[in-house]
């Protein structure tokens, strides 16, 4: 068995439908809305450099999980 992470954009008022029916055909491990943070980023300095850090730690994370795993 293999877990697999993928974003999907879809209308607000189907998620709740759409979540329903996915738990019923898989097992949902992980289910979140994502903020839409297009206009933070935009404007904000502090929160470009949080989502940088986020990215680069994401990056050596996945990195070490790939050369230990």
């Amino acid at each position: 068995m293999i877990t697999i992470n993928t974003t999907f954009k879809i209308p607000a008022e189907d998620i709740k439908d759409f979540e329903e029916s996915l738990r019923n055909f898989v097992n949902v491990i992980d289910f979140k809305h994502i903020s839409n943070t297009e206009k933070l980023y935009s404007t904000d300095k502090t929160f470009q450099k949080l989502v940088k850090a986020k990215k680069e730690a994401t990056k050596q994370c996945e990195l070490y999980i790939n050369r230990h795993n």
